[in-house]
């Protein structure tokens, strides 16, 4: 057991499938999938990561609304005995491995690291347990465009040491998708869209081979091969 935990935050494929749709036909499987996809790569990234990963999905979250279920997460994580707990989401593809580990080396110097969004969240919320109000934490205005500003305003009110990290963008909607720079995730959930496709079609005629698919971000040329 480390002094640190990673916990990824999010909601279950099948509850961000009924909240939200990343695709363009509006399909709540594709939006599932994608969902899948997300969580499973940032579950891996911390998992990669010298702190210990818990995945709190919405099936084991406590709690009437997120201000709550969120504040319940970090305090029920300090009380299996970690010091410092890091939170993250899995809508920001652009964090890295070694965004998180500078996140696990300066909360274990007693810093609250804060990742910024561009639309005013926060995509990495890293505190010490010296640093943690519960009650003060469930008062910022979450899931809004002053979130980020109410987690500054939360730690200047204690003087905490506070790193702020890049300004990152988050996913809302479909094109946020290939906004972003991540090539693998990207990859990945192109891979999983034109697989959807193809079940919707139940076609047998076609075969896609992944290890084919090649993407580029801002151009997004290089089309998936297809064998018959």
């Amino acid at each position: 057991m480390t002094k640190t935990a990673i916990i990824l935050f999010a909601n279950l494929p099948e509850f961000e499938a009924r909240a939200k749709s990343f695709s363009n036909c509006s399909s709540q499987k594709t939006t599932h999938q994608i969902s899948q996809v997300l969580t499973q790569h940032f579950l891996h990234l911390a998992q990669q990561s010298s702190a210990d990963a818990f995945l709190i999905d919405s099936s084991i979250q406590k709690g009437k609304n997120f201000a709550e279920r969120i504040t319940n997460a970090f305090s029920d994580t300090y009380a299996k005995g970690y010091e410092n707990v890091i939170s993250i989401g899995n809508d920001c593809p652009s964090l890295t491995l070694k965004q998180l580990e500078i996140a696990v080396e300066q909360v274990e110097k007693n810093k609250v690291v804060l990742g910024p969004t561009k639309d005013g969240g926060a995509y990495l919320i890293s505190i010490p347990k010296s640093c943690f109000k519960a009650e003060s934490f469930t008062q910022i205005k979450w899931q809004s465009s002053k979130t980020y500003q109410g987690l500054e305003n939360l730690f200047q009110s204690i003087r905490a040491d506070v790193l702020e990290t890049e300004t990152l963008s988050d996913i809302d909607q479909p094109e946020d998708i290939f906004n972003d720079s991540n090539q693998t995730i990207i990859t990945k959930l192109l891979a999983q869209l034109i697989l959807n496709f193809a079940d919707t079609f139940k076609s047998k005629a076609f075969q896609i081979n992944i290890d084919y698919l090649k993407v580029d971000s801002f151009s997004l040329k290089g089309p998936p091969a297809f064998s018959i």
